[in-house]
Order: structure tokens, then C-alpha cells, then sequence
């Protein structure tokens, strides 16, 4: 199982949203939260990390969405490195493997061969590597099947739209899911941020409960 799309770094200058009324910019690195307009059960309440936005389109992969599948049924030789469940990246190429990982301090500024460096403190791994090699460098690792993919423009028009909020991600995040359901997933990147966004994150599940 391989990386689907060759993972790259965007160009310009993004923002994230600076309240409920703003979307922002969509840029590597960041988080895409879900807004209450999108309902589509594959993205309803999504927290997705940004690996590539650029002039080719967009990437990213769906955090809070946590399979039972072990990896190591899946990449029997890097069970020491990847977390021990296969999280579902999104619905693109659901046959196809990505391994997002935060590096170490020391690995930022001279990652191993076999990392492509991302933005902040995260990276892609190339699985065709030699797992014990690039342990060392790893904080954090995890194996998404799939991943959600926009054509040009396609993202941009969505935010445009204000289906989704822009805001940064945090080392640690790849944790967002592993022992908290989806919605409270969600909620929790929104309680954290500066600005109205937090408001959000008691929206009910139904909005005909409110």
C-alpha cells in the first residue's frame, strides 16, 4: 500500500478564519474544520489536515475518523512506528495508503531520507523505507486509507461557499481522535481557538433541537 498523490507545499501567502463569518485561506499545514452546511456523512463534523494546496489542487486527510483495522494487518513491518489502528483518510483512493507523521525537533531541520517534510511539524513517509530508519525522526506516525481530494479551484469555491473554517493545527494532532468520537473531536479544535469559532462548538447534532 503506497501513497496515492505525490504530497507538495503550496504557494502564497494563506490565512486561517478569523471568525464564524470568515472561512479564511486554505493553506499545507492547516486544519479544514467541517461547518454546520455541510450534512454529507462523509464529511459532516470533519476535522481534515491540509497535506498539499496549490495551483494542482488540494489533499488532505480526515483526522477524527478512526478505523478498527490494525496496521500492522495492513504494514505487518512497521508496526513499531505507525499508530495501532488504521484511521480513513477520506474518500479518495480508498485502497491507497498515506503515512502522516510529526517529526521530532531534530528531524525538522534535517529530515531523513524517506520523510517529506510538510509544513509545521509534519511530514508524509515513504513506505518503500526502511521502518527502523526513520523511527528516530518520528513523534508521531499515522497510516490514513484514502484521503480527500478537491480539483483546481474545487476547495476554494467550498470556502468560498462556507462550508468549511481554516484554522492552524497543533503538534499533537494526530491524537484529535484515537479515544474521542468524531463530534467531540470537532468541538475540541473549535473550543481552542481565539476568536467567535468557539461559539460553534456547542452547535447541536440536529439544529432542530436548538
Amino acid at each position: 500500500m503506497r501513497a496515492g498523490r505525490r504530497v507538495g507545499h503550496n504557494r502564497g501567502v494563506a490565512r486561517t478564519s478569523t471568525g464564524l463569518a470568515d472561512s479564511g485561506e486554505a493553506f499545507t499545514g492547516a486544519l479544514l474544520l467541517a461547518t454546520p452546511l455541510i450534512e454529507e456523512p462523509t464529511f459532516r463534523r470533519t476535522v481534515v489536515l491540509m497535506l498539499e494546496h496549490d495551483e494542482g489542487g488540494s489533499l488532505g486527510v480526515i483526522l477524527n475518523d478512526l478505523s478498527a483495522v490494525p496496521a500492522a494487518d495492513v504494514l505487518p513491518d512497521w508496526r513499531a512506528v505507525l499508530h495501532p489502528q488504521v484511521a480513513l483518510g477520506g474518500p479518495v483512493q480508498a485502497d491507497a495508503g498515506v503515512a502522516v507523521a510529526q517529526l521530532h525537533d531534530a528531524a525538522l531541520a534535517a529530515p531523513p531520507d524517506g520523510v517529506r517534510t510538510l509544513a509545521g511539524p509534519w511530514a508524509v513517509i515513504d513506505l518503500d523505507q526502511d521502518p527502523d530508519g526513520l523511527a528516530p525522526a518520528l513523534a508521531d506516525a499515522q497510516l490514513f486509507v484514502g484521503y480527500a481530494g478537491w480539483g483546481v479551484g474545487q476547495l476554494d469555491a467550498e470556502l468560498a461557499q462556507g462550508s468549511w473554517w481554516v484554522v492552524e493545527s497543533r503538534a499533537g494532532d494526530l491524537e484529535l481522535a484515537r479515544r474521542t468520537p468524531r463530534d467531540y473531536c470537532w468541538s475540541k479544535v473549535l473550543r481552542r481557538q481565539p476568536n467567535d469559532l468557539r461559539l460553534a462548538s456547542t452547535f447541536p447534532p440536529d439544529p432542530a433541537l436548538n
